[in-house]
């Protein structure tokens, strides 16, 4: 009777130091799914679950060819008898996100305001005056107008960024993808929208935090575009060329097979319930057409991924008016 007793003893101290249940370390098992063929299983905790739902439902409100659907798996319960212990995707570096931002004219074709209509009188005999594109159907948006001269267009964005190796950045896979709605206004002699690109990572790279106390890294992505609006059926993509000093002096298009470069920062609240300080008072973003594709250009190798390109200075959602900004959708980044 000792030695059953001992036994039992001995198996319940081997089934305890194998580990504890996901529930049991406070841990939810999802399963993102998204519409570019990837599905993940992970175990996260309930902030990232909140946070991860949000940048789903943003793929939605503001579509940029992409959505994804998180199911919560159902706890098994053979699992919790004999303390088996799923891969802890709390380790796992994902990058999930969608919403809108605003890009300014003068970021792209480098001038604000495009110039007036000519007058009536101006028009040639014959000639019937057009409205501009765009000129009656600006997206609207509750943020008050503001005085900055320059133009503002909206940018839909969505992202889902994932990691093969957690130790190897070059090791991404997912999309990263965006879309300029129609009707918006022209920035200068550069016609906008209705456009889009697709394409896929190829690396994802979070530096070590930097801050005592850290706040949330940046995030930067290089991505291969496989699909792209090339002024058939719809207008090209556009991103800005700089001159040495950083002037943008022109504008070209965003070309299948080209890489395109994006900074990122989760500020780890949700929309909504941003700090008045630091970190960032809403989740930023840089890249086109904000920014150019990249110094890189179209080498036959994936370029690295570069914290010098592109640091997210632009919030996710309002950039006109600073003193009121609003975030439009959520990313929550995971490491």
């Amino acid at each position: 009777m000792r030695r059953i007793v001992l036994v039992l003893a001995l198996i319940t101290g081997i089934v305890i130091g194998f580990g504890v249940p996901v529930s049991g370390l406070g841990l939810i098992s999802v399963t993102l799914t998204c519409s570019d063929g990837t599905s993940v299983t992970m175990n996260v905790d309930t902030d990232t679950l909140n946070s991860l739902t949000d940048s789903v439902n943003a793929m939605t409100l503001y579509p940029a060819g992409l959505t994804c659907t998180l199911i919560q798996n159902p706890v098994n319960p053979l699992g919790a008898v004999f303390g088996h212990v799923a891969v802890a995707a709390s380790g796992n570096m994902f990058l999930v996100g969608g919403g809108r931002w605003q890009v300014p004219c003068s970021a792209i074709a480098g001038g604000g305001s495009p110039p007036p209509p000519a007058p009536p009188a101006a028009i040639p005999g014959g000639v019937i005056a057009r409205v501009p594109p765009g000129a009656l159907a600006y997206p609207s948006d509750p943020s008050a107008l503001s005085t900055d001269p320059d133009v503002f267009i909206w940018v839909n964005i969505a992202v889902n960024a994932h990691l093969r190796d957690q130790t190897d950045p070059n090791s991404a896979y997912g999309s990263l993808n965006e879309t300029i709605p129609a009707n918006q206004p022209n920035c200068g002699m550069t016609q906008v929208g209705e456009s889009h690109f697709t394409s896929k990572p190829t690396c994802l790279l979070v530096p070590p935090a930097t801050t005592t106390p850290p706040v949330q890294p940046p995030a930067y992505v290089v991505s291969k575009v496989t699909q792209a609006s090339d002024g058939s059926g719809q207008v090209p993509f556009p991103v800005p060329v700089l001159d040495v000093n950083g002037n943008v002096v022109g504008t070209t298009n965003v070309n299948v097979g080209e890489y395109v470069h994006f900074g990122f920062q989760d500020n780890g609240n949700p929309p909504g319930q941003n700090p008045t300080g630091a970190p960032p008072t809403t989740d930023m973003l840089n890249g086109v057409p904000a920014s150019p594709e990249g110094t890189q250009g179209t080498p036959p190798t994936p370029p690295p991924c570069d914290p010098a390109e592109w640091s997210p200075i632009y919030h996710l959602g309002t950039n006109d008016n600073p003193t009121s900004v609003k975030q439009y959708g959520n990313l929550t980044l995971h490491q």
